[in-house]
């Protein structure tokens, strides 16, 4: 059984591979750990500065080794609905429906160098109508430790560094940020591969430089946009065992704070199906 399993992931993760690099996904946050062969498919509601927007994600890794994976992230946005009411001296109404398509999506590699030392990298393409946010392209460089501190608690962390490529004469800024997670099986049995599973994560990125308008003289080109920003995100998913891996149902909660790419204030709740 376990013999066609993996060749349906491989399989599976091609197709998505291939899929993403066309179309792809939001960026979501999910726990550092080591590499795994795992899969998720999820509904999402996200209210972000004024704006309600419904997204459908999908993720999949891959590890055909102990210490590598590849992994690919995407998502489609079904529609953005924002309405604004207002009576101050006179009486105005605004209501704006948006039927969207693809978001962002992202691929990358996870590599173990050292028991749970590796580094995690992904690259991020723009968006195609479903946002109008994150629109350049950016490579994310994180090294992560992830602590395996009992049999069912993983614990990890991670510094980052993301760097945007110019387009149209517009050069983002670049950012660091910091990150924490911590994943806790509980109620678990390792026979039935079943049980609960709390997940928290924690993400803060700061803008480390001006963004610069290239197509203006050089003393006008800074954008004066550096910023810091946070996310906190909280998970719990109850797993079945079934063909010798464990089938999750989850419900997501997340809150993000700050400004500019991604993140605006806003909470996002999900629904989710995993597959470990």
């Amino acid at each position: 059984m376990s013999k066609y399993w993996n060749k349906i992931v491989a399989h599976g993760t091609f197709l998505v591979c291939c899929f993403a690099a066309n179309c792809l996904a939001t960026e979501t946050l999910f726990p550092i750990d080591f590499p795994e062969s795992r899969a998720a498919v999820g509904e999402t509601v996200e209210l972000d500065d004024d704006v309600y927007s419904t997204d459908l994600n999908a993720f999949i890794e891959f590890a055909p080794a102990r210490f590598f994976s590849i992994y690919a992230s995407g998502a489609f946005r079904f529609l953005s609905y924002s309405y604004e009411y207002t009576t101050e001296g006179y009486i105005h109404n605004y209501c704006n429906l948006h039927v969207n398509g693809f978001n962002e999506t992202y691929v990358g590699a996870k590599i173990l160098v050292w028991h749970g030392l590796g580094i995690n990298a992904n690259w991020r393409f723009p968006p195609g109508e479903g946002s109008q946010k994150n629109r350049f392209h950016r490579l994310n460089v994180e090294p992560f430790y992830a602590w395996q501190a009992t049999q069912h608690l993983v614990i990890g962390t991670s510094v980052r560094y993301n760097m945007f490529l110019e387009d149209l004469n517009y050069k983002p800024g670049d950012e660091i940020g910091l990150r924490g997670t911590l994943a806790w099986k509980f109620l678990w049995s390792d026979a039935q591969k079943s049980g609960w599973k709390f997940t928290e994560q924690f993400l803060y990125q700061k803008r480390i430089v001006d963004s610069e308008n290239r197509n203006l003289l050089k003393p006008y080109r800074k954008m004066k946009d550096t910023y810091k920003g946070f996310k906190f995100d909280y998970e719990i998913a109850r797993y079945f065992g079934i063909c010798s891996k464990s089938l999750g149902i989850g419900l997501n909660y997340q809150i993000q704070k700050g400004n500019l790419f991604g993140f605006e204030t806003g909470h996002l709740v999900g629904l989710k199906l995993l597959l470990e």
